[in-house]
């Protein structure tokens, strides 16, 4: 990592702390010899350095990190354009089985000052600690109070809000599977009972147990995706209620609670766009919202308008125009891709990302975030989350989100490798297979060949005319040559040389296993016993770059997959042992005839994000 030198002289206090971490940990040191900063709050933001003296003028402090972190590729500059947003910054998930350590968090938020972000969510479903609920949590791998003081404190110091993102309506549904969680409390599996007034004790806890962690009033309570409201217990107990009714029954009393606790929330949107909405989707809804679901949403609460999946402005645009009938703030939400396997697909991000702040910066959209999404895992790690990051700041900043830039932006902001992160694009983006462009998801390639079965090959139709093998191979010599010196970084790589190597070889073996005879069966059982090799390899690389971000709780799901699918390939290679000494051929799963399970009939690919749906075609 580029060493700079610098000599702050007088700074405004609010800087010291997160000068001194830069200093510490992201190649910046104080000499008397080094560039002289100086910096002062004021009514814009403009920097400018003539390799000797930079000046600083910012209104937040996030500015000034920003500015500095232009001295690792450029001692003379000059910035004077306004930020395209107030506020801008990244949600990450905690809560799908990874809980990034302390540690991995205070990492993402020096390079996220240096960004010149200024907001990071913390999504928490049930991964922080409520006292009276000893079950909300447990093995879960949740923030204690006093860790999420600390993260506040350090965020405050690089001039990043640390908000919480909780859950006081549904996604519980893992705060409420456990058999000694009051009954009471559930609607559905996964939603509370609204009315409840157990249900109001549990979420004053929640209140209670954030309210002294962070320096923010703002907290956003989530209430999203409640497909079934008051379609389980509820009916019974009562009758069928509208959800736009539930909600605001609902809302009204999660307000009054929020209220006691000096905490402004904030929701998504889409539970009032699906009750306007013909067809109780979130994207499909009339151009007039009926005045009912308007007057249900409360004016002082913020709404939340989150799109990842379209990719065109003008899809943007009509969505925004919606929003904006409500009377209530509206901020943005796009995706990282981070939520589709082991690997994000960044190409999609960009598409979708570009559109999207274009839309919200040309409708007056204050206040933008990216969400780094976990699902079905948290299969890709936090790190992957930078590089879109970094997207959205150059977006707002200089806006110039071309890949010359990024790169640029990116060395200096994380000192890391960009074409080491844009590459990870690759492993998704393979030649032959394409996405459908309705609904408008990416194909996850690396998710559905990492896990697909060697013997029941679910997507051998799918994949019959392609050779992949050799764009995994030309992915692993890549990745051979990238290294890092900070050790997360390196784990990452590492984990990603692995796993094209694995993929590699796994596609080798789908190529060639289903036209086996006993002949060939002796080479392909040697073939099987190398894949399970690669898998087990491929899970300890895992679980290095695991542990380097996460707390260990949620690595068994991964370990569980990845010892399956070496256990699998080991019931391959004893199968083609048996055929190779000419015994009866139990191998009709593999040679049977398939049908196309993940593409059309142009051979157009949809997306897999569930492991099961890869696996079998029996309920795993």
């Amino acid at each position: 990592m580029k060493q700079v030198s610098i000599d702050p002289q007088n700074l405004p206090q609010e800087l010291c702390a997160g000068v001194q971490e830069l200093c510490a940990h992201e190649g910046f040191c104080q000499s008397e010899t080094g560039v002289r900063i100086l910096a002062a709050r004021g009514q814009k933001f403009c920097a400018r350095s003539d390799g000797r003296t930079l000046q600083v003028e910012y209104t937040a402090p996030c500015q000034f990190f920003r500015a500095l972190s232009y001295l690792k590729t450029s001692a003379c500059f000059s910035i004077a354009r306004a930020p395209a947003f107030e506020h801008n910054g990244a949600m990450i998930d905690c809560s799908r089985n990874a809980v990034p350590t302390v540690e991995a968090v205070e990492g993402i938020l020096r390079k996220m000052a240096l960004m010149g972000l200024d907001t990071l969510m913390l999504y928490t479903e049930d991964t922080y600690e409520i006292p009276e609920y000893p079950y909300f949590g447990y093995l879960r791998g949740r923030f204690s109070p006093a860790e999420l003081r600390r993260l506040d404190r350090y965020a405050l110091g690089l001039g990043v809000e640390l908000v919480p993102c909780i859950q006081t309506l549904a996604h519980l549904e893992r705060a409420l599977h456990w058999t000694q969680v009051d009954p009471d409390l559930r609607d559905t599996n996964d939603i509370l009972m609204v009315g409840e007034e157990k249900t109001y004790e549990l979420i004053d806890r929640m209140f209670g147990a954030l309210h002294g962690c962070f320096t923010t009033k703002r907290i956003h309570i989530g209430m999203d995706e409640a497909f079934l409201l008051g379609h389980g217990n509820f009916r019974f107990k009562n009758k069928i209620v509208p959800p736009h009714e539930l909600m605001a029954r609902h809302l009204s009393r999660v307000c009054e609670i929020a209220r006691r606790y000096g905490m402004q929330p904030m929701i998504w949107s889409d539970m009032y766009l699906r009750a306007a909405s013909p067809s109780g989707l979130y994207y499909d809804v009339p151009e007039t919202i009926p005045p009912a679901i308007l007057d249900a949403a409360p004016p002082d609460v913020p709404l939340v308008y989150w799109d990842y999946s379209h990719n065109e402005y003008d899809d943007y645009a009509r969505l925004i125009r919606a929003h904006r009938q409500f009377r209530s703030e509206i901020l943005f939400a796009g995706g990282l891709w981070t939520w589709v396997g082991p690997a994000p697909c960044y190409s999609k991000m960009r598409t979708a990302s570009a559109s999207a702040l274009r839309a919200c910066e040309d409708y007056g959209i204050r206040s933008v975030f990216a969400t780094a999404w976990g699902d079905n895992g948290g299969e890709t790690s936090p790190l992957a989350a930078l590089y879109g990051m970094q997207l959205y700041a150059e977006y707002d900043y200089a806006a110039d989100i071309s890949q010359a830039w990024l790169a640029e932006r990116f060395a200096a902001c994380t000192g890391e490798n960009p074409d080491a992160f844009a590459a990870l694009d690759a492993f998704n983006t393979v030649e032959g297979i394409q996405a459908r462009k309705t609904p408008p998801y990416p194909a996850n390639s690396a998710k559905f060949l990492l896990y697909q079965d060697p013997l029941v090959p679910l997507f051998a139709a799918d994949t019959a005319h392609l050779t992949l093998s050799r764009h995994y191979d030309a992915l692993c010599e890549f990745y051979a040559g990238i290294s890092s010196d900070t050790p997360c970084f390196e784990a990452m790589y590492r984990f990603y040389e692995q796993l094209a190597r694995l993929l590699a070889v796994k596609c080798r073996w789908h190529e060639q296993a289903p036209a086996g005879t006993p002949q060939t069966a002796k080479a392909l059982a040697a073939l099987a016993v190398r894949c399970a090799q690669e898998a087990r390899a491929c899970k300890t690389a895992w679980e290095t770059l695991w542990m380097s971000t996460n707390k260990p709780y949620g690595f068994e799901v991964l370990d569980l997959r990845m010892s399956a699918l070496a256990g699998r390939f080991e019931t391959a290679a004893r199968q083609m042992e048996k055929l190779a000494r000419g015994e009866e051929n139990s191998l009709e799963t593999l040679f049977c005839p398939k049908l196309r399970c993940l593409s059309d009939d142009e051979g157009k690919f949809n997306i897999c994000v569930s492991w099961s749906d890869c696996v079998s075609a029996c309920n795993v």
